[in-house]
This record gives C-alpha cells, sequence and structure tokens, in this order.
C-alpha cells in the first residue's frame, strides 16, 4: 500500500490520537495505525476508527479538562 499523499510505503505501528472538544481535550495512547515511512501520515482502519469515536464518546461525558488514556486499556 502507498501513502495517498506522498506515495511512500505504509507500515504498521502505533500513534496518538488526540481530539479537542468544547470543554476537554482527549488524547488516546498507543493506537494501531498504518505509518507512512516517509512523510509519517497515519491511517485507522475503520474498526479502529470506530473504536476511537466510541472511546471518545464515553470521555465527553467526564468531568475534566484533559484526559490522556491508552488505546488497549479503554478497549477493555
Amino acid at each position: 500500500m502507498k501513502c495517498f499523499y506522498c506515495k511512500g510505503d505504509m507500515q504498521e505501528g502505533v500513534t496518538s490520537h488526540a481530539v479537542t472538544l468544547e470543554h476537554c481535550v482527549i488524547v488516546v495512547k498507543d493506537v494501531p495505525c498504518t505509518r507512512c515511512s516517509q512523510c509519517g501520515e497515519s491511517y485507522f482502519s475503520d474498526e479502529i476508527a470506530d473504536e476511537l469515536e466510541r472511546i471518545v464518546e464515553n470521555f465527553r461525558k467526564a468531568k475534566t479538562e484533559i484526559a490522556v488514556v491508552n488505546y488497549a486499556a479503554a478497549r477493555a
């Protein structure tokens, strides 16, 4: 598979995903992804993207300004 942006080679890896909401910032660490070895752009599978949406929705209700969560722990 080639990167959509730079046509570099894609490799399996992990990344952090940050979401800024109106009242807080949510950072999900160690998210499985496919990453470009040339430009660093990350892509998520549909399953991972759905799980990220679920994790963010769960933390949206938190009464905190910053939430940092590990992807594997949040899935459990």
